[in-house]
């Protein structure tokens, strides 16, 4: 079952076939010793000295960890085999491209240096696990959810570990040295040089011929892949916003490879100039609508379209641009079981706590006053608050649609844990004791750069097949935004992962799935929202595009915010609650004149200005409010600060999901070596 080949591939199978030409012989070219290709190549990377790793205090058990370090949702980078990784070499070099020093210098967290030879797969960053294609039954690297949602802090020689916190790699940003253009260049070096290939396929094929052969036909099929994205969404011109180190833009990629890339439609590509940094994951299943902009309110919905611009392979159209029939519609590489696994975990996880024997003693007195400036200043917008659970209306038939979506599936609604209100209309009651009601403030109101929220409710693509053709309406008026295409296609494609994934509304098995029983709804507002800042000590940089560096940056006046920074070291600065920012060997030079990039808004000032929310702050008053930051809600200091309102034990655990610990099931560490002593014990 060929997955990549999903919509309109026949003009992509002659682009890859040509482009692994090109791109062999252009970059083969330069690959024969130019010094200019040599410098170009080299790794842009950092470097660290770390001598201790701290896991902080989040609750989390060591097998939850490593749940979320390694559990696949299915994503692939362009078909790059698992095994390549860690047996490919730098350009113009024997050295391993994914050596440790190599992938953390790329800001990617590495985990078990130490590998025994035997059997070992090499090293492969935390979120970089695999799953089976089943298109060729062959291993493929999977980017998982830790990749981009685990972060470090350093200090003095100390890492930091933040489950659930924001990374630092530039996964997705091509330039000189950058992760992605090293490996692309190493694997075109590889397919061109016969001693780097032949030592590449003793690593992966030993000594089978045909095994060898194989290898190079999946190198070839890669690079052609490789090159069919650079030539659609990947290219260059949409993405005029260097992301650097941290950020992506989530929304513009999503929409660029479904609407573009899987339909085929390339007036869909549309530029993606408004990089956001990856969110902290702690309490998200508390909140009622997510992503920056408050899009959408379902953890599935978010997670399937995420792997879909993270290039999970997907069927949905034939040569002809139609949708596939029945059977052949939806199937696709997407692991739901992964993706509830990782949620059911995510659910334990609780805010990083400050460890004061590393970086600092907490000055009671100070965070005392803090605590009294954050419910005057900030505590109206960030909350938390706390909200009944919500009884969402559903859609019962065809016809039905009492939440006015631009589209609905109200066979999916009904497949919930479904009961009626007085009015005997059906409604799916919220499985969680309680929620955070999250407000979205407009971006009138918060003065931040607007890029965001206005390239989402302003670009417009074309649905293709997934909107029948309206005789009477024109062009125009088949054009959705990101949210309203992502419904249409999800509506239908989530109940067929599910249906092929064995998941059914028995024993409320898709309510659980849905992420406690919320059906799938989409809003549209010009605006972002406010979630509540239990743990932000640990999550810099900051706002959503990552323009401020530190907190007390966040709170100084706007002429004393850095207009230029380096971003990229982990070094941590306690004091100001943010990374060192000085332009070092590796560092990404974050300028906030760029577009996407303004550091405005969400201002301390006595100025009438648009952005302000409140009033200035003074040297004293910023340090006071850093000082309760540290510990914020943290139940070790409740009683110190003589009562915490953000106290975060008052709030109700997650319900159990017995449905998703068997998710997890699957993945966990010691499931395999049970698996394997069960079948020796079968064949003796």
């Amino acid at each position: 079952m060929d997955f990549q080949k999903s919509s309109r591939r026949n003009i992509a199978i002659r682009r890859i076939r040509r482009g692994v030409v090109v791109v062999a012989i252009t970059t083969g070219a330069l690959l024969t010793g130019c010094s200019i290709a040599r410098q170009y190549f080299a790794p842009n990377i950092t470097s660290e000295h770390i001598t201790e790793v701290r896991y902080l205090d989040q609750g989390w058990t060591r097998e939850d960890r490593e749940l979320f370090y390694s559990t696949p949702q299915g994503t692939e980078l362009q078909g790059l085999h698992y095994q390549w990784l860690s047996a490919l070499e730098l350009p113009f070099s024997q050295e391993k491209l994914a050596s440790a020093e190599n992938l953390r210098g790329w800001g990617f967290i590495v985990d078990g240096e130490d590998l025994p030879q035997e059997n070992s797969t090499g090293l492969h960053p935390v979120g970089m696990g695999k799953h089976l294609n089943t298109e060729d039954n062959s291993e493929r690297l999977d980017l998982g959810c830790a990749l981009c949602h685990t972060g470090e802090l350093h200090y003095q020689g100390t890492a930091l570990r933040v489950d659930g916190g924001q990374a630092i790699q530039g996964m997705s940003t091509s330039g000189p040295g950058e992760f992605i253009v090293t490996l692309n260049a190493a694997a075109v070096e590889t397919l061109v040089n016969p001693k780097k290939w032949a030592r590449f396929a003793d690593r992966v094929a030993g000594e089978d011929a045909a095994a060898r052969a194989q290898l190079r036909q999946d190198l070839k099929r890669y690079l052609g892949e490789v090159w069919d994205f650079s030539r659609g969404p990947g290219q260059p011109k949409l993405f005029p916003t260097t992301e650097g180190r941290g950020r992506t833009d989530a929304v513009g990629r999503i929409g660029n490879v479904v609407f573009g890339y899987n339909l085929g439609i390339e007036e869909n590509y549309k530029t993606a100039n408004a990089p956001v940094s990856y969110p902290f994951l702690w309490d998200i299943w508390r909140f009622d609508w997510v992503q920056y902009t408050g899009f959408t309110n379902q953890a599935m919905a978010r997670n399937v379209g995420e792997s879909l611009g993270v290039m999970a392979p997907v069927k949905l159209l034939d040569d002809d641009g139609r949708l596939l029939p029945e059977g052949e519609f939806g199937q696709s590489t997407i692991d739901v079981e992964g993706m509830q696994c990782i949620e059911t975990t995510l659910r334990k996880l609780k805010p990083p706590k400050w460890p004061e024997d590393i970086l600092g003693e907490i000055d009671i007195a100070r965070a005392r006053q803090g605590k009294a400036l954050f419910a005057d200043q900030c505590a109206h917008c960030h909350g938390p608050h706390i909200s009944k659970p919500y009884a969402w209306p559903l859609a019962s038939g065809p016809q039905d649609n009492p939440s006015n979506q631009h589209s609905i599936n109200w066979q999916w609604d009904m497949a919930g844990q479904v009961s009626y209100d007085v009015e005997n209309r059906p409604m799916r009651e919220d499985w969680r004791e309680s929620l955070w009601s999250i407000p979205w403030i407009d971006i009138s109101v918060i003065g931040t750069d607007p890029t965001a929220a206005r390239n989402y409710m302003d670009h417009t693509y074309d649905p293709g097949p997934l909107l029948p053709q309206d005789a009477e309406g024109g062009a125009d008026s088949r054009l959705v935004n990101a949210g309203n295409g992502l419904q249409l296609l999800l509506n239908e494609l989530v109940p067929v992962l599910y249906k092929n994934r064995g998941i059914s509304s028995d024993s409320n098995g898709i309510a659980d799935y849905d992420g406690l029983n919320v059906p799938f709804r989409i809003v549209n507002k010009a605006a972002y929202k406010a979630r509540p800042l239990h743990g932000v000590w640990a999550t810099p940089p900051f706002l959503h595009n990552g323009s401020v560096p530190s907190i007390y940056d966040l709170l100084s006046p706007l002429e004393a915010r850095p207009v230029r920074f380096g971003i990229g070291h982990r070094e941590y600065n306690p004091q100001k609650l943010g990374y060192v920012t000085d332009m070092l060997a590796g560092n990404f030079e974050f300028d906030t004149t760029q577009t996407g990039n303004s550091n405005h808004g969400h201002l301390f000032t006595d100025a009438d200005v648009a952005g302000r929310i409140g009033k200035r702050l003074s040297e004293a008053e910023r340090m006071a409010l850093i000082e309760y930051l540290k510990v914020m809600g943290n139940p070790d200091f409740s009683d110190a600060l003589g009562g915490d309102p953000q106290n975060w034990n008052q709030y109700p655990d997650a319900p159990a999901s017995a449905l998703g610990e068997l998710a997890c099931d699957r993945f966990r560490p010691a499931a395999a070596n049970v698996l394997a002593r069960g079948e020796a014990r079968n064949e003796r």
